[in-house]
């Protein structure tokens, strides 16, 4: 491990799976309780870059992690990754950190999704769960249940009859809000196709696979940007008031003046959110 700038320190990781080499970055001292943080679609890990420091210097270790096909984590024979596959990445990652208490998970659309799915299939490694514009991803209610399958498969319809570069000129606007978010979501998602575009919204579908009757019993902070028109930020609205009721620990916020990135349009905001969360987490768990 090396001494970063800021104080603090920051060790490189590169996992090795079956599917793809996994890159990830630890930062803050091993002593801290770890916060694990995972990006949205198309997205890497530096769309969290501006948690970094703030949970450093409150005494949290971090890692920042590209899921499989996004930013350095190369694929390696699978080219659309089910959620369940790229959950199973996560607890890989987490177990090349070694024995480690359970973990705090951060994610924001898809990752919010993979985190989820975590904490339902390994609920003993898991210390609490924050999503940020991504809904449930199991609900009981069935009416529920279709409603939502019914968005994702319209969604995937739309993107099939727009034209690649209209869905591209439009994502940035349709993901964030501030000038400093967009030219991010611009800068990496150049290269996205429709059948990107395709996979995501058939992961986002099956992401509840085989997950029902399942729910988070640890601290469960659920986040949503109060201008998220996606779909996925859409959905989160539907099914909120279903998981606070499931969930026992779940509780609802909305950021202002932020879209579906709301940690990236409102950084200030959502790090004191967080770090609300995380110390009384920390004294529930």
């Amino acid at each position: 491990m090396t001494d970063g700038e800021a104080g603090w320190v920051q060790q490189p990781l590169q996992i090795e799976r079956p599917e793809a080499v996994i890159k990830a970055e630890l930062h803050g001292s091993t002593n801290g309780p770890l916060v694990v943080f995972t990006h949205g679609g198309w997205m890497d890990r530096h769309m969290f870059d501006a948690q970094v420091q703030p949970l450093v210097a409150a005494g949290y270790c971090v890692l920042l992690w590209d899921v499989a096909g996004h930013g350095e984590s190369l694929p390696r024979g699978v080219e659309r990754p089910s959620v369940a596959q790229m959950g199973t990445d996560l607890l890989a990652v987490l177990d090349a950190l070694g024995p480690i208490e359970p973990v705090f998970l951060v994610g924001q659309s898809l990752g919010g999704m993979i985190s989820q799915h975590v904490a339902l299939v390994a609920p003993e490694r898991v210390a609490g769960l924050v999503t940020i514009g991504s809904p449930c991803i199991n609900p009981e209610n069935p009416r529920l249940a279709k409603r939502m399958t019914a968005l994702w498969r319209i969604s995937a319809c739309v993107a099939g009859l727009l034209p690649t570069s209209l869905l591209l000129r439009q994502l940035p606007k349709g993901t964030a809000l501030t000038p400093e978010a967009q030219e991010y979501v611009q800068t990496v998602t150049q290269n996205v196709t429709k059948e990107n575009f395709r996979w995501l919204t058939e992961a986002a579908r099956e992401a509840g696979r085989g997950l029902q009757g399942r729910s988070i019993q640890v601290p469960l902070l659920i986040i949503r940007g109060e201008q998220d028109i996606s779909g996925s930020g859409r959905l989160t609205v539907m099914t909120a008031q279903h998981w606070l009721e499931r969930d026992p620990q779940a509780r609802y916020s909305e950021i202002p003046d932020a879209g579906h990135q709301a940690h990236q349009d409102q950084p200030e905001i959502f790090n004191e959110l967080l770090l609300d969360y995380l110390s009384a987490a920390r004294h529930t768990h």
